[in-house]
């Protein structure tokens, strides 16, 4: 299955949470779901039903820096992995490419944001701006740690909208991507998709086979629309499997 990614933002209380939490555990299988709450719910959004993720980490060590939270402290907190880079968090990018070596260093999955802007998209830059980013990105790390490393392209012009680029546009940009990664780097780095996702575009964009997993952003505020997702999978899968068997 392909893993799902549930950015929570900020908009639940600690009843909320675990609420949340709740309905998920009831619903969840064999589906690599990662839950990405705010900093103080991490331990009690804890489960062996899905994994957790953090919304961000800072770009420094352990020390002096009231407010941060270091990548060692999410490691001891049992967390799987960090969204680095979301164009909500007002980061330059040198923080950015911070973060990322902080995070990889300390064995957790980075899950890096990379956009472009709308006249990027118009004037169809947007292949030229990811490719650069992502060199930016490698640039600060050993071949070693590629294994620890998503790309997540979010377009941060769609964030909160109605719509999502055409399963199409994502397929044809994700293609050129995945075969320039692998002519220069010889790795298959995974290519997520987030941004303008809604209940009606879901199912395209999950069974796009170039796509290999969705950041879900303002669709995953109820964990009723994410369980309706998975229970609608599950189902698709097993009558999948009985026809072929």
């Amino acid at each position: 299955m392909k893993p799902l990614i549930c950015n929570l933002k900020m908009e639940h209380s600690l009843q909320d949470v675990l609420k949340y939490k709740k309905e998920l555990e009831n619903c969840v299988g064999s589906f690599s779901l990662i839950v990405c709450p705010p900093f103080c719910y991490l331990p009690v959004m804890h489960s062996k039903y899905y994994k957790i993720g953090a919304q961000d980490v800072s770009c420094y060590g352990n020390g002096n820096y009231t407010g941060k939270v270091s990548a060692t402290a999410l490691k001891s907190l049992d967390v799987y992995g960090v969204l680095i880079g979301h164009s909500e968090i007002e980061d330059t990018f040198e923080q950015k490419l911070k973060k990322l070596r902080r995070t990889v260093t300390e064995g957790l999955h980075a899950y890096v944001l990379i956009s472009d802007t709308l006249e990027d998209h118009n004037y169809q830059y947007t292949y030229i701006k990811l490719m650069n980013k992502i060199r930016a990105y490698l640039s600060r790390v050993l071949p070693k740690d590629y294994a620890k490393i998503t790309f997540i392209y979010e377009p941060s012009w769609l964030i909160g909208g109605a719509d999502a680029l055409s399963s199409k546009e994502i397929e044809n940009l994700f293609y050129q991507l995945k075969k320039e990664l692998q002519f220069e780097y010889r790795f298959d780095f995974p290519l997520f998709y987030g941004g303008g996702i809604t209940s009606s575009n879901i199912r395209e964009l999950y069974d796009n086979s170039m796509i290999d997993g969705l950041l879900l952003g303002n669709f995953c505020k109820r964990a009723r629309n994410v369980v309706n997702f998975l229970q609608n999978e599950e189902k698709s899968t097993e009558l999948d499997i009985s026809i072929h068997n």
